[in-house]
């Protein structure tokens, strides 16, 4: 398949990731993702662990955004391809109001599933699982509407400089713009041509500080 983008290790495939996946050969260090959280989406859960899986170095992880509702199936369908590790945290500055279950959400789970052996940690010391967010959510929906702020910390602690990230719903590119900016080559696909647009722009621009 085509890239729809790809200069400098980052590349970007316009198309539905359950069909571009398959196509993929090389070997990925970490797996950062934000599927769309909708209910006629949640067949995505599934396609993400069996089409990454095989991409996967040992040792290495899939971490994804969920909504908090969402765990016990993400759990289940991730977990029957990957094994379970840990459960991070991304703090939400927005706090929205989940009004079904009157609640305000103060964070976004971002539940961490590794191939293989344990995760390979690429720096040395303690890695807080309150992950620091750079920018803000209101920024990220700018681009798109589902958008989340960057998490910088798992690309550097588990992708090692030079490494590659992939991203299945890369939305308008906030994981590959993070991996070009830490020194990571990165893949990403996107269904819908507007954001692989906005991505291919953000990417275009020089390396900016998180």
């Amino acid at each position: 398949m085509k890239p729809y983008y790809d200069h400098a290790g980052i590349t970007i495939y316009h198309g539905d990731c359950r069909e571009v996946l398959p196509t993929l050969t090389e070997k990925v260090d970490l797996a950062l993702t934000d599927p769309p959280y909708p209910m006629e989406y949640d067949w995505c859960w599934q396609a993400l662990a069996e089409g990454v899986e095989p991409l996967m170095i040992d040792g290495s992880l899939l971490m994804t955004y969920c909504g908090h509702y969402q765990l016990p199936k993400v759990l289940a369908e991730i977990g029957k391809v990957l094994t379970w590790w840990w459960l991070f945290i991304a703090r939400n500055d927005s706090c929205p109001a989940i009004w079904g279950y009157n609640l305000k959400a103060t964070y976004k789970p971002v539940p961490a599933f590794y191939k293989g052996h344990q995760p390979k940690h690429h720096l040395p010391g303690l890695f807080p699982d309150d992950l620091h967010i750079a920018g803000s959510v209101r920024e990220a929906k700018a681009l798109h509407v589902w958008g989340q702020s960057v998490i910088p910390e798992p690309i550097m602690r588990f992708c090692p400089d030079g490494g590659l990230v992939i991203d299945p719903f890369m939305g308008s590119g906030t994981t590959l713009r993070a991996a070009k900016d830490l020194g990571r080559r990165a893949i990403g696909i996107e269904i819908e041509e507007r954001y692989c647009e906005i991505a291919a722009k953000r990417l275009a621009q020089e390396v900016l500080p998180l």
